[in-house]
Formats: C-alpha cells, structure tokens, sequence
C-alpha cells in the first residue's frame, strides 16, 4: 500500500500530498443529477503509457507500449475448423494435434491463451512483498492488461479470483508502476457488471481502492478515476444496491472526498483533471440519488452533505474549472512562466490565432467539461441543508459561471443556438436561484452580454424577408425569446437582490446603451416591473453622483 508522501523533490506531472483533517460541514440531503460522462470505453495499455511522465520508467514503458498483445487472431467456430482439416488430404497429423490443443487452451471463442493467463496470474501472486516490478513481468501484466477488454478473458479471470490476487499485490507492493497496470487492468474488467459485483461485495477492496487517491503518481490515479466510473455508470442503470454498499464505504472513509477534493487542487496534469471531475461527477450523481431514493427506507445513511460537502471538494472542483477554461494567452504565459512577455509575445505576432473578432483571448475548453462542472454544482447547490454550507464557496462558484458567460460570447456558441448551450443557461439559472440570485458584477455584465447577443439575433429574426427565409431555416425564434426571457429574469432577480449602493457604483461601468436597453425590456414585461422600478432608482442616483 502506498505510504503517506510528502511535499519535497516533486517530480513532473506528479501531486503532492498533504495532510488532511476530517470535518463535519453542514448536513444536507442530495437530489441526484446524473450524468452520462461515465460511458467510457474500456481502455488500452498503451494510452496509459503514453501519458507517463517518471523519466525512471521510460525504458520499461516503451517495452511495454510497443509489444503487441498476446493474442492469435480471433476464430470463431474452431472445432469446425479443426474438422474440415481433418478431411484435406495430406494434412500432418501434428497440425491437427496442434490447433486441438490451441482449441483446449483458447479463452471460450477468442483464442487468448488460458495458460498464459493463469501463468501470469500466478507469477503476480507470487512476487514477495516490496519487490521491484521487473521487466519481464510488467511485459506480460501489460500483454493481460490489453486481452482484459474482451469479456470472455474478464469471466475467466473472475472465474479464477482474480480480483483477490490483484488487491493483494497492491496491498504488498511500493511501486506506481505495478499499481497503475493493476488498476488499469481492473478498470477494464470493471467494465463488466459481474466484476463490479464482485470487487463491491469485500468492503476492504473498495476501502483499498478509496485510500489509492493518496497516491502521487498521475498516470495511476488515471486508471483509478476510470474505476470510478465504471463502477457509478452500472449504479445509474439500475444496479441501486452496488451504489449504497459505495455509499457506506464513501462514509466510513471519512477522508475519501477531501483527498478528491486534493487531487484537484494540487493536479498539474490537464487530462488528470479532466478525468477526476468527470469521475467525481459520476461518484456525487450515484451517490445523490442512492441517498435520496434510500431515505424512505430503514438504511439510515449517513448524511450526504457530511460525507461529500467539504471544502476541500468544493475548492478543487471551482479550481480544477477554471484552470481548465483558461483563455490562449493565460495557458502560453504558464508554459513560458512569464506571463508579462508572453502577453506582449502572443499580441505581436499572430493575434488571429489567440483572439476572436472582438479582441478577447479565446478559451478553449472540452464542452463536456463545462456540463460536468454545472453538473457537479447543481448537485452541492442545490439542497435546503446545503445552503449555508455553500455560502463560503459563492464568489468562486459566480467566477466559474462567469467564465462560461465569457465562452459563450465566443463566436459560433449562440449563433446557432444549440441543445447544449440552452442547457449551460438552464443550469447557470438554477444554480443562481439556489444561491439566491446573489450578485456579482463580472457575472451580471457577462450575463448582460449573453442577454444582448440572443436579443439581437431575435431582432434579425424580425428583420428578414421572404427571400432570406434560408438564412434561418435552421433556427427557431421561439428558441431564442425563451432563453433571452430567462436571462432577462436572472438580471431582474439580481438587481432586486443586489445592495443599491453596490449597484449605484458598479452602473457608472456599465455601457451606457446596454443599460438603456436592459431598462426597456424590464419595461415591457409586468412580471418584472419591480426590477425596472428598481434599475430606475439605481440609473437616477448614478446620474445624481456623477454630477
């Protein structure tokens, strides 16, 4: 098992650990938003090598990744084949005898070796406790990593207590590199339902893998957020039991969601990142809806705000975000460590390149991650019993909306409007009602933008003719009036929240035409005739002020 590491002589691509205490926030009971970002396909050795970073594995890895599987070509109907040898004339005895006995030794239909399984299996077993991982066995670890994406090779494997064996030399070994194929391997075979049964109904093997997230090594923890979310995207398809027994263990590893919430925060890795929230997303939605759906019941779960509504989780997910979606010239000025002269650099040679047309960095981002994020969120947020607990955590959550606010306003992001980006909306207004419409000014501006830039594309819907009808044959002007109508509603319950004197001063900033236009449209409306009264105040003693 790995030992508590330290803070010093981190190598790259690597995380530190620190010591955690645990806490007990504020209670909360959890409604589950489930996500699909747990439907991920089983994967290969080599993607796992290809992103280590240890310079001291590179002559083991390359060994490793370029050796193909151990594997014959796939035949099916193989007692078939070995009868119409039999009847071709002058075919050897020997090569009967032979493809006989590659019948009897094939995995079911595949024609993966039993006995190279076994042989395999049986070497891992063997290896004395803090033994270094040598070539040969990581060579064929590797090889069975690879044949474990076929079913039939993962029920042998189960068939033969497989599991056992592979905890067990986690428990007994020091070395990343036989935990990361290990857990790669046992990600793959997670795919299977039958081993998540498995592996679930020992407590200790999933207390095991809860306290692997201490690990410092990134290319491991890879491998153990894909276990994640196998194990949570069989929870979601009806599995309810796999998920309480998770749950319990969730609760009695009283740091499990701090040293999460740790991954996040000290994480270099981009891909690291990317995979710990879309596994934390798949562990809160399970675990959500597991405690929701359990609360009618006699299970007397421990609370879900106690177990996962920790600062530390909090943070990271907020930090992990905007890390992710940081724009051109904030990732060229980390890469270069002098954001100064990266700045100057990128703005004097190939702007076009860094910047759209409005001059503002671009953001590139998986939109996936942007969903995930909102997921997650709606999830802390969203609880009566959360409320409080959150409140902490308000100003970097408003940063985060913030920072997709300034991604939408990229172009081709609502132009045409998409199913994905009228979720981001949806989810950004349910998010800031949970937290009370609380005001932030980078927000409301943003907001501001977005609201604008849906108006404009309704006014040209106005304008056209009948011979620009193919202009917008693909769009929907209803689409565009109901989510400008929603973001006109946030910015009214924002300005009824917000202090007047906040307000009077954050106005002086705002584009004098934009304020003009957002007064009118709150005009318009009689559901928003207190918000209109209100900017009304506001515009008058800011023009009372400047004078």
């Amino acid at each position: 098992m790995p030992t508590e590491p330290t803070e010093t002589n981190q190598p790259e691509e690597k995380m530190t650990k620190e010591d955690v205490n645990s806490s007990k926030p504020e209670n909360v009971a959890a409604s589950a938003v489930v996500s699909n970002d747990s439907d991920i396909l089983p994967q290969r050795n080599e993607a796992s090598v290809n992103v280590l970073s240890n310079s001291a594995r590179n002559d083991t890895n390359n060994s490793a990744s370029n050796s193909p599987p151990h594997q014959l070509d796939e035949i099916q109907n193989t007692e078939d084949a070995v009868d119409a040898a039999d009847a071709v004339d002058g075919v050897d005895a020997d090569e009967n005898e032979l493809l006989r006995r590659m019948r009897a030794d094939a995995v079911d239909n595949t024609m993966y070796s039993k006995k190279f399984i076994l042989q395999t299996m049986m070497t891992l077993s063997q290896l004395p406790p803090q033994t270094p991982l040598e070539t040969e066995l990581e060579d064929e670890l590797c090889k069975l990593w690879d044949m474990s994406v076929s079913k039939e090779v993962v029920d042998f494997l189960l068939l033969n207590d497989a599991i056992d064996v592979i905890i067990t030399a986690i428990e007994a070994s020091e070395d990343v590199r036989l935990y990361e194929i290990l857990v790669g391997l046992l990600g793959n075979m997670c795919a299977q339902v039958e081993c998540v049964e498995q592996l679930t109904s020992n407590p200790e093997w999933v207390e095991l893998l809860l306290r692997l997230c201490t690990c410092m090594d990134t290319c491991m923890l890879l491998q153990l957020m894909r276990v994640y979310q196998y194990v949570m995207a069989h929870v979601v398809t009806g599995k309810e039991q796999l998920g309480i027994d998770w749950y319990i263990c969730f609760a009695a590893c009283d740091s499990s969601a701090k040293n999460l919430g740790f991954i996040l925060q000290q994480c270099i890795s981009e891909e690291l990142l990317v995979a710990a929230l879309k596994a934390i997303n798949a562990v809160l939605a399970s675990c959500a809806m597991v405690e929701e759906e359990s609360s009618q019941t006699d299970l007397n779960l421990k609370p879900f705000a106690e177990v996962f509504l920790v600062q530390e989780l909090v943070d990271g997910v907020n930090n992990a975000f905007m890390r992710l979606m940081r724009d051109d010239l904030a990732k060229q000025a980390e890469e270069l460590g002098d954001a100064t002269a990266s700045a100057a650099n990128v703005a004097t040679t190939d702007e076009e390149d860094d910047e759209d047309e409005s001059g503002v960095p671009k953001i590139t981002c998986d939109i996936e991650i942007i969903q995930t994020y909102l997921n997650i969120c709606t999830i802390l947020v969203q609880l009566p019993e959360a409320q409080l607990s959150m409140a902490s955590h308000t100003a970097n959550i408003m940063c985060c909306l913030t920072r997709i606010l300034i991604f939408l306003q990229q172009p081709t992001q609502l132009h045409p409007l998409g199913e994905r980006q009228e979720e981001y909306l949806e989810d950004m207004a349910h998010i800031c009602s949970c937290l009370k419409y609380c005001y932030d000014k980078e927000m409301f501006e943003n907001l501001l933008s977005v609201w604008l830039t849906l108006r404009q594309h309704i006014e040209d819907y106005a304008e056209y003719d009948e011979n620009d009808f193919e202009a917008f044959e693909d769009e929907s002007r209803s689409q565009y009036e109901d989510n400008a109508f929603k973001l006109l509603r946030l910015l009214a319950h924002m300005l009824i929240t917000v202090d007047h004197d906040v307000m009077v001063n954050d106005i002086a900033h705002l584009d004098a035409m934009k304020t003009e236009l957002l007064r009118c449209a709150l005009q318009e409306d009689v559901l928003l005739q207190r918000a209109h009264q209100r900017l009304n105040l506001i515009i008058n003693d800011a023009a009372g002020q400047a004078k």
